[in-house]
């Protein structure tokens, strides 16, 4: 467990620096205007709508030109929204108790709620915490284990802020440029920015054909005087825009690292050099992320898979079904009873409840002058009682049973169960 919590930590750390580096080395952080819960309209195609608010959480879903969502927060760029309609949160069937699958009933105290999507099978953002007795909208069961459910009051998602656009204001004096085919735009890039006709212009200095259609990275290169150094910046950044619209694990870094690497060990144009030098450090520390977040899903995978293990181990337990002696009218420890001492008539004895802090009297167990049961073997274990007769004690505030023994039966009381008196 600690191991677990400080891998959480540090991918957090790293998260935090990787978005810091991102900020500084830019010079292209735009902070968008949002107002919190504002209805909000998005202005392309394909944006993603992922599970936190980076580029490093997952894709949850796409929306389109002129899908609304609902803010309710922001961080940095990132707006935070209500999760749009179709989409749905997880948790696992442990943890709910359900009788038609249509709807359930948490039976566990912080019981993690994570972002479902419908682009890959991650799972690791929490979105709520649900306590015992929360009810939950079952919308499907998955092959393992989790439930799809629909989401909870307090749950959220993110998107880019770069590609809403508040209906009330502002929208009507912006025009909408599609991204290329097959790139998301939940994240900026210059064929996928919004414009503002009114101060928009077509007078800028001349680039090379490649840093025409890089990224964001490229537009504020293509502000500068080119050079066949920052050319190949572009190029780069383009092809590692490409890369980072995969999930963090998959992505393949290291080669880009290497070509940026290059452009450091140049001393030609200075400007690339510290360009370069950023985005590797940028790369460098996704690369990080991306190692302990592959840590914290091992242990998190191990961890889960003894808890199924277990969880399996305990209800097969509870549902073997262990064979009982028939006939068996009562179980419960042997005792002497204070009120009918031992030597005087009638030979009476207390069967008690063991399975409780009172040790409650379930019952009296008389033994029959003309027999020869050894009552003195027996006492102080947990025996079930075979009786010839059964009646209640006349005068007792609550009737309390009398069992006239024909036959006492030792009996394992882990096995047999709690002490508590069948009556047949």
């Amino acid at each position: 467990m600690f191991r677990v919590v400080f891998f959480v930590r540090r991918v957090r750390f790293l998260i935090q620096a990787s978005v810091l580096l991102a900020c500084t080395s830019a010079l292209l952080a735009q902070s968008a205007t949002s107002r919190s819960g504002d209805l909000y309209e998005v202005s392309g195609n394909d944006v993603y709508v992922r599970s936190g608010a980076s580029l490093n959480h997952y894709t949850i879903c796409k929306l389109n030109a002129g899908d609304r969502v609902t803010v309710v927060g922001e961080k940095g760029k990132w707006h935070e929204i209500l999760p749009p309609e179709g989409t749905f949160s997880l948790i696992s069937g442990d943890f709910v108790d359900t009788a038609d699958d249509k709807s359930g009933v948490i039976n566990g105290n912080n019981v993690r709620v994570r972002a479902g999507s419908h682009l890959n099978t991650h799972k690791y953002t929490v979105q709520r915490l649900l306590s015992m007795g929360a009810e939950v909208t079952i919308l499907g069961r998955n092959a393992d284990g989790f439930l799809r459910i629909a989401p909870p009051e307090g749950a959220t998602l993110w998107m880019s802020g770069e590609f809403i656009a508040p209906i009330s204001y502002g929208a009507a004096t912006q025009r909408k440029v599609e991204a290329p085919e097959g790139q998301s735009t939940d994240k900026p890039q210059s064929a996928a920015l919004l414009v503002d006709t009114a101060t928009a212009s077509s007078e800028r200095p001349p680039v090379s054909k490649a840093r025409e259609t890089s990224s964001s990275r490229g537009t504020m290169l293509a502000a500068l005087p080119s050079t066949r150094e920052r050319d190949r910046l572009a190029v780069i950044d383009n092809e590692v825009e490409l890369e980072l619209a995969k999930p963090l694990l998959d992505r393949q870094v290291e080669p880009f690292i290497l070509r940026y690497q290059a452009l450091v060990d140049q001393e030609d144009d200075p400007f690339a050099q510290r360009y370069a030098q950023t985005r590797i450090d940028q790369l460098t520390t996704m690369t990080e992320i991306a190692g302990t977040v592959r840590k914290v899903r091992v242990l998190s995978d191990k961890t889960d898979a003894r808890r199924h293990e277990f969880l399996a181990e305990r209800t097969a337990h509870r549902q073997a079904e262990v064979p009982k002696p028939s006939g068996i009218d009562a179980r419960g420890e042997l005792r002497v009873s204070a009120l009918y001492p031992e030597g005087r008539l009638p030979r009476r004895y207390r069967l008690v409840d063991t399975s409780t802090a009172t040790e409650r009297t379930i019952g009296y167990v008389d033994i029959p002058a003309d027999t020869d049961l050894d009552v003195s073997a027996l006492l102080g274990r947990y025996v079930g009682v075979r009786a010839s007769q059964k009646r209640l004690l006349a005068g007792a505030v609550t009737p309390i049973p009398i069992y006239l023994a024909r036959e006492l039966v030792p009996l394992d009381s882990d096995v047999e169960g709690t002490g508590q008196a069948s009556q047949n």
